[in-house]
């Protein structure tokens, strides 16, 4: 029997238990890999009680901040994530793979493990980016890899790799009042590096919707948003890609 491939490394699945064939096809790919990986339970965010989202999200900063209104799943998401996060820090993990379950991964998705010492070093590296953003500067790392970093980062958290300074990082914010990944987009508030690792090695899978989009109606946030709002947000986005880069190498 062949021995794991990440040994040394923790990858993380964030699955809903109402996705059970999502769970099945992750098992699969990962299993067909020879990976080992821990399944973190999603937080659906229609279960949670008014309460529970106040304790964590902030409809203030929400307004102030971003286009809209989060949707219950969008919350739950973020919810889910910080819970892996949280886990890295309460165990002191030094370095992680995460994933969220509607992903197919690459030939390449292995070869990635020969480069923890890279996830121990940068904050958080993307590994997936469906609309193939460009990058600013690019460093190259073997005969396959390269690592670059953005101006403008891609806005999925398909899947990432995270060290536990980034996470603690992340975990900052007492509330979080925007989507998870667009979060990732204004890393700098959070002195917060991130970098992507190309070629990708995750892809989307196209034969999935996303679990947000189909607990929301078909649609992936709210549409509440406001012509003003909007643009408040837009020019906001827009002098931080000006004025910033995602990262230092």
């Amino acid at each position: 029997m062949n021995m794991p491939i990440n040994t040394s490394c923790p990858v993380y699945i964030i699955n809903l238990e109402c996705a059970q064939d999502r769970m099945t096809n992750m098992h699969e790919q990962l299993v067909s890999l020879n990976i080992e990986y821990t399944r973190i339970s999603a937080i659906k965010g229609a279960d949670l009680s008014e309460f529970e989202i106040n304790q964590v999200y902030s409809p203030t900063l929400n307004k102030q901040y971003f286009r809209a209104g989060l949707s219950l799943g969008e919350i739950g998401c973020y919810m889910s994530h910080r819970n892996v996060w949280r886990k890295m820090v309460a165990e002191n993990i030094a370095y992680a793979v995460i994933l969220e379950d509607d992903m197919l991964l690459t030939p390449q998705f292995t070869d990635i493990f020969q480069h923890t010492d890279i996830f121990k070093q940068y904050d958080l590296i993307k590994l997936a980016d469906n609309r193939d953003h460009q990058p600013k500067h690019k460093k190259t790392i073997d005969d396959v890899f390269e690592l670059i970093n953005f101006t403008k980062i891609p806005n999925c958290a398909t899947g990432y790799t995270l060290s536990l300074g980034g996470a603690k990082k992340l975990l900052a914010r007492e509330k979080f009042y925007r989507p998870v990944d667009i979060d990732m987009q204004f890393c700098h508030e959070l002195n917060l590096s991130v970098f992507g690792l190309r070629p990708y090695p995750i892809t989307e899978n196209k034969n999935m919707t996303s679990n947000i989009v189909t607990l929301n109606g078909g649609f992936h946030g709210k549409k509440s948003t406001s012509f003003i709002r909007n643009i408040k947000y837009r020019v906001h986005l827009w002098w931080h890609r000006k004025n910033y880069i995602s990262g230092e190498f």
